[in-house]
């Protein structure tokens, strides 16, 4: 069973907006895109969140309402967050683009069954590692 996301209720078996955890999901938005930091946000809404709490809150899509989870937050404060979010993470250098593709080849190793491995894994992985064939598909 999973838990019951933050600011919801179970009710005669449907899922309402528990209306006091949804003002202060609000207010976290309302905090965070004026500015202040993660856990500000949330010291603000009058809550005590770390930081991958709030940010788990402001990219969590339940809260834009579907067929289950009724809406707490409107679409342009989601997206306004999400992108403020990435920004910040971009400004911190806690994101990084990938310099180059990793290429894939198909490989594999050949040696015989029977055959006797060196004992000290530094020469038994020397050992496999020249067995690498490089296989040509085409």
């Amino acid at each position: 069973m999973s838990r019951l996301c933050y600011g919801y209720t179970i009710r005669d078996g449907k899922l309402e907006v528990q209306e006091k955890e949804a003002e202060n999901i609000r207010k976290i938005f309302k905090n965070y895109l004026d500015g202040n930091a993660l856990i500000k946000s949330a010291e603000l809404a009058g809550i005590k969140k770390n930081s991958s709490s709030v940010k788990r809150l402001l990219t969590n899509k339940k809260y834009l309402g579907n067929d289950i989870y009724p809406k707490i937050i409107d679409g342009d404060s989601f997206e306004k967050a999400g992108q403020m979010l990435k920004e910040r993470a971009v400004a911190m250098g806690r994101v990084w683009e990938k310099e180059e593709e990793i290429i894939r080849v198909p490989c594999k190793f050949r040696y015989k069954s029977e055959e006797v491995l060196p004992l000290d894994p530094f020469e038994r992985a020397s050992y496999k590692y020249r067995l690498i064939e490089v296989i040509d598909d085409e």
